[in-house]
C-alpha cells in the first residue's frame, strides 16, 4: 500500500483537531482518528474514521474540510 500523502494527513489531522472533542462526546462514539479508508472505492485514501458502537447514531458529515469521513462499527481503532 502506498505511503499516504503527507499534506493530506496534515489536513485531516488539522480538521479532526477542530471537532475531536465534540465528536467524542456523541453517545456511542468509541474513537476518532486519521486513518486509511476501508470503504469500497476509497481503500487506502486518508480519511477521518469515526468508530461507533452498533447501537449508536451514525449522523456524521460525509467529509470534513474536504477530507472523507468514514463511519465504522466496532470497539476501537483499527491498527494500521
Amino acid at each position: 500500500m502506498p505511503t499516504p500523502d503527507p499534506d493530506m494527513v496534515e489536513r485531516a489531522t488539522s480538521a479532526l483537531d477542530g471537532v475531536r472533542n465534540d465528536w467524542m462526546r456523541h453517545e456511542g462514539v468509541v474513537s476518532v482518528e486519521v486513518a486509511r479508508a476501508h470503504a469500497a472505492g476509497r481503500e487506502g485514501e486518508v480519511c477521518v474514521r469515526v468508530t461507533i458502537r452498533p447501537d449508536a447514531d451514525d449522523d456524521f458529515p460525509a467529509d470534513l474540510d474536504g477530507v472523507p469521513v468514514e463511519v465504522v462499527t466496532g470497539s476501537g481503532p483499527v491498527p494500521e
